[in-house]
């Protein structure tokens, strides 16, 4: 037998029903609710039983009492807080330009008041400048207006010993931005960290954020470092979740755009082997049937243990994988050929989630200036005879199609080469690590 729940108290149910009528339209923003003793009435109810539902409703922060004139809905007009956009590229304008010109397309008037405090700093300010104990900050305190109504507070906090004599003490408005007299002073911010934490308001920001009862805000902590590491410059940003959107707007630096090359080594076994498979499945899915066998290991092994096998990376992440070696296959290759110095490739593999940046010839790039290096004079390759896109690119990346040769038990044998120091100069360049 099924178990009910508790039924809700009388209050919670007065409180459920003004809810969903503001959630759906029925009561709009600014709209005045019944009173106490008209909802006390249409649930014969108790005025205390009322006011108590509607207690609920203010603590959430969806109707605002105005006393004597009664509840309202709240009115919600959220301004767009966009962190990312204090590092974008900006012509030297007012600082306050942006959020003035935000404000302006929204038809909205935006104001600001500003002033400069010396102080010791919280413990979270100090912790996040590396201040010794007994440092001073400068304090630049902003509350940003929006129609003649507080929306946000911003106050920046700069180690007084590296600001004290520069304009980040007035009071005013700085023509190029606080960003730009730091790196004046020789503290250009590079990267920021960005904290965020969801609370209710200090008596101090609901004071200067005129916020009434059941308002939360969002807490924006930023820290500004120069190119050393050092922290110059922390700011906090108090905004009232009913007057603010958070958006940010992110981008993934693909995959392999800062490779880099280094030797395999026996721990690496596996991962050759996982890029090898990965590249014979997606083979398998396009209908080609090359290096469709289990990966030979052991060869493979053999290969590292030589100093023949290679990873990329980007950012400790592997993405591709390339040997070479100075041994011709007999299989493919003339005794005159195979007495001519030349690097061979093997298993060069790439990871399709890094595709489209050109690693393979940046790999074909890296390994031809190896063989110039070590006095070869050719950069050599057997490719499966059957791909024929796969020679289309060869070629394409000025490997000379010799030959195909038909060896009994092997699928491969189209035979390419170039010139060693020969670079077709598309996709990255591979540094080692």
């Amino acid at each position: 037998m099924a178990v009910s729940g508790r039924p809700r108290a009388l209050y919670q149910r007065i409180a459920d029903k003004i809810r969903t009528e503001i959630a759906h339209g029925t009561l709009g923003p600014g709209a005045r609710l019944p009173t106490e003793a008209e909802i006390a009435a249409e649930w014969e109810t108790t005025r205390s039983t009322a006011v108590q539902g509607l207690k609920v409703l203010v603590n959430e922060g969806l109707i605002i009492s105005d006393r004597p004139r009664g509840y309202f809905v709240r009115s919600r007009r959220p301004m767009v807080y966009r962190p990312q956009a204090e590092f974008r590229k900006r012509p030297l304008s007012p600082e306050m330009d942006a959020f003035l010109s935000q404000m302006a397309e929204d038809g909205r008037e935006a104001s600001q008041h500003i002033e400069v405090r010396v102080v010791t700093p919280s413990p979270e300010i100090r912790e996040r400048l590396r201040l010794r104990e007994g440092e001073l900050v400068a304090v630049r305190r902003r509350v940003r207006f929006v129609d003649g109504v507080p929306y946000n507070t911003n106050d920046s906090h700069f180690p007084l010993s590296r600001v004290q004599d520069s304009e980040i003490m007035n009071p005013d408005d700085i023509a190029r931005g606080a960003n730009t007299v730091l790196a004046e002073l020789g503290y250009e911010q590079v990267r920021a960290l960005d904290e965020f934490s969801i609370r209710m308001p200090t008596p101090d920001e609901a004071d200067r954020l005129q916020l009434g009862p059941g308002t939360p805000v969002a807490v924006h902590l930023c820290t500004g470092y120069t190119q050393d590491g050092k922290p110059v410059r922390a700011v906090t940003n108090v905004l009232p979740g009913d007057r603010h959107v958070i958006t940010y707007e992110r981008s993934r630096p693909p995959l392999g755009s800062n490779p880099k090359i280094r030797l395999a080594t026996e721990s690496d076994l596996p991962t050759v082997t996982e890029l090898w498979e990965h590249a014979a499945t997606w083979l398998n899915s396009r209908g080609i049937d090359q290096w469709q066998y289990p990966p030979r290991a052991e060869r493979i092994r053999e290969n590292i243990a030589a100093g023949e096998c290679w990873v990329v990376e980007d950012e400790g992440v592997p993405i591709a994988t390339i040997t070479i070696d100075a041994h011709a296959d007999g299989d493919f290759w003339t005794s005159e050929e195979a007495c001519e110095p030349a690097l061979y490739v093997h298993r060069m593999v790439v990871r399709r989630d890094a595709s489209g940046l050109e690693l393979g010839s940046a790999m074909l790039d890296w390994a031809s200036q190896r063989a110039a290096d070590q006095g070869k004079h050719w950069l050599r390759l057997d490719a499966w005879r059957d791909n024929e896109r796969l020679h289309n690119y060869y070629a394409s990346r000025g490997f000379t199609h010799l030959r195909t040769v038909e060896a009994s038990g092997r699928r491969s044998g189209a035979l390419f080469q170039r010139p060693a120091a020969h670079e077709h100069g598309i996709g990255p360049k591979l540094s080692s690590s």
